[in-house]
């Protein structure tokens, strides 16, 4: 197996030649984009055609006038090519450059005429593959886990059926097993991305004009009885014959095809670049156009174990990737080309610490946060005037799909309207209901409650939290009571116990206190060191917990599910953050989602409930409180208490709706 430092060489060397040119990143940020054409209807799914019809599908994300839509405009053939570095943030990015250059922005695809920023939440919160690439698929924001649905579960056409029914050649590049949840959002309808064999099995009934990546354990031998053409080494696929009406299977791996660190001298794994300049050598003989999806699949995995130089030599080899594709097409006469780059989230919370690379191991100094996806914005890349729009804008990744749906139809993007996100961006949870008013003695920089916003519509209780949030010391609870008036629940007489976890720790360690009548809490979101929350996940050190009887008790916190969420920016990373001591000025921070279904019997609040909430800001281990807290209450008493003189109380109807708007009481 090659050593660390050869085989950094060996990709230092596998890109040369990648034009050197250094490019400003694009500013985080920055406004909504212009240039989109906007709908407020989500793409309906595909409706049968009534017999002796056209069977062209629907037109998704374009409102229905009562006229017939023309599917597409004139324009030369399309030809459209996705690039998707899972996992991969600016900070993946920007260290690839330092390892295969020794220079930050120097990647290829820091040179795109077009760069900008995506928002990668989804519905559950921060994302996973499944959902994201639902989206970038679709158009449609879902649960985490669906594969082409929407979260009620219906099929959602996206751009493999607009390029099928255009009549364009269809294919797919994965280093990732073919069964994983990228390509299966973007080739199936599926309720879930862990129903592996459902999976597999659509893909073998129905597989696009070329299909490239591992899976032969899932895949081979379903495939054997049909017409597609399997093939699992680099010498048979090199000598595959070009016959667009057979599907061009490639399974080179029985799971995931191997990353380049752990490659073995003699191993002879088709890597990425061949079998991208392959699948093209098909695809492009189609004279009515060409999408193309690649996935450079393993940044992710290495991100989500934290391997270092793995991460960086993956990217190294996206980049050549992308490096030789655009060379290829940008001289392609007669064709309307389009080339994206981006991610479906970023993983494991990079950091370049020291960018000097370490004379051993050829690798730079870095963080990592922690093993799993984050919240923080992805780069976007583009070629071809159909990505203008992304140019120098921080957007969602419906964008992805409005862009390459307007580039395949050959017309104006057009972006449908975006539901309710747990994102960490708070202007659509409504205007601060207070603004703080002390300046913090706890970390200054570092943890900020600078203004509160609170609004509920029929999935929960919304709650946003504008200020910074330490990644590593801080605590933030949002502590909850559900029948406000009656006087249950901690602060009026009961004392939480269970020290099994971290947040029951956490969330039992101080003494409340107040003089407020009928105020006792029920239930709790917090975390611990800005963890994130999401709602297909309970975590030890981010999310709901319900101590009040009968779904939890004093002694045994019930664990439910909720989200919590940070936008790009507000998360302090050891170093004052970019609004450190600008007391009430921050904008956009921590957001919280507590779910009606998790806090009532019934799944909705009762008519009329009176709900009351409060934020409090503490060390990591509860024993120490800040000052600050939302609303702005009465410096602490002692470090082990917490003294409530003021809330925030709204009403709700038996929908979860508002009643009465949140107020500050007394």
């Amino acid at each position: 197996m090659r050593n660390r430092s050869a085989t950094i060489h060996i990709a230092a060397a596998m890109v040369a030649g990648a034009c050197r040119g250094k490019s400003n990143p694009p500013n985080p940020t920055l406004p909504v984009a212009e240039g989109f054409e906007t709908s407020d209807v989500s793409p309906p799914p595909e409706d049968s055609p009534a017999p002796g019809t056209d069977s062209v599908p629907p037109d998704p994300g374009v409102p229905d006038s009562g006229e017939p839509t023309p599917q597409w405009d004139d324009g030369p053939p399309p030809v459209v090519v996705l690039f998707i570095g899972d996992g991969m943030g600016a900070e993946h990015v920007r260290g690839a450059g330092l390892v295969g250059f020794g220079t930050e922005g120097s990647l290829f695809m820091e040179t795109a005429p077009h760069q900008g920023w995506i928002q990668t939440a989804s519905l559950s919160g921060y994302t996973d593959s499944a959902a994201s690439a639902t989206t970038m698929a679709t158009g449609t924001k879902t649960q985490n886990g669906r594969l082409g649905m929407d979260e009620d579960g219906n099929e959602v056409d996206g751009l493999l059926e607009i390029a099928r029914a255009r009549g364009l050649s269809v294919g797919f590049v994965t280093t990732d097993n073919l069964t994983g949840a990228t390509p299966s959002a973007f080739l199936t309808h599926l309720p879930s991305r862990y129903e592996t064999t459902t999976i597999a099995e659509a893909l073998a009934s129905d597989p696009p004009q070329v299909m490239f990546g591992g899976g032969r354990t899932s895949l081979a031998e379903l495939l054997a009885p049909t017409e597609s053409w399997v093939v699992e080494t680099e010498d048979t696929l090199r000598g595959a014959s070009v016959d667009l009406t057979r599907p061009l299977v490639g399974l080179f791996a029985d799971y995931e095809l191997p990353m380049l660190v752990d490659m073995v001298e003699d191993d002879r794994t088709p890597r990425l670049p061949t079998l991208v300049s392959t699948a093209l050598d098909h695809l492009l003989t189609d004279p009515d156009g060409t999408l193309l999806v690649v996935e450079g699949a393993r940044i992710d995995h290495a991100s989500h174990w934290n391997r270092t130089e793995a991460v960086f030599l993956e990217v190294l080899e996206l980049d050549q990737t992308i490096r030789e594709t655009v060379a290829r097409l940008e001289s392609l006469e007669g064709r309307a080309v389009t080339i994206l780059l981006t991610a479906d989230h970023e993983c494991g919370g990079l950091r370049i610490i020291d960018p000097t690379l370490d004379t051993e191991t050829g690798l730079p100094g870095v963080s990592w946060v922690w093993n799993d996806h984050t919240n923080r914005d992805v780069p976007v890349f583009g070629w071809g005037t159909a990505t203008a729009a992304l140019a120098d804008q921080r957007q969602h990744n419906d964008r992805i799909w409005a862009t390459l749906d307007g580039a395949l139809r050959s017309r104006t993007p057009v972006a449908s309207t975006l539901p309710r996100l747990p994102d960490g961006a708070l202007d659509d949870l409504g205007a601060p209901i207070v603004i703080q008013t002390i300046d913090t003695d706890f970390g200054s920089g570092y943890n900020q409650l600078d203004a509160l916003r609170v609004t509920t519509d029929e999935r929960g209780i919304w709650v946003g939290i504008d200020g910074i949030f330490d990644e590593r010391a801080n605590s933030v609870i949002v502590w909850l009571d559900l029948d406000h008036g009656a006087g249950t629940g901690v602060g009026s007489g009961m004392d939480l116990t269970d020290v099994d976890g971290l947040l029951d720790r956490l969330i039992g360690t101080p003494t409340l206190s107040t003089s407020l009548p009928g105020l006792g809490f029920d239930a709790a979101i917090a975390q611990v060191g800005a963890s994130y929350a999401r709602t297909t996940a309970t975590r030890d050190n981010a999310g709901v917990r319900q101590f009040q009887p009968p779904a939890g008790a004093p002694e045994d916190l019930a664990w439910r599910y909720g989200v919590v969420n940070y936008d790009h920016g507000n998360v302090a990373d050891g170093t004052p953050a970019p609004d450190a001591a600008a007391t009430g000025a921050t904008t956009h921070g921590m957001e919280a989602l507590a779910l009606y279904s998790e806090l009532w019997p019934d799944g909705l609040p009762p008519e009329g409930a009176n709900i009351a909430l409060v934020v409090t800001l503490g060390s990591a281990d509860g024993r120490v409180w800040s000052n600050q807290a939302l609303p702005p209450q009465d410096v602490r008493e002692a470090e082990d208490s917490v003294s409530i003189s003021r809330v925030v109380s709204f009403t709700v109807d038996a929908g979860g709706q508002l009643i009465s708007a949140p107020i500050v009481v007394p």
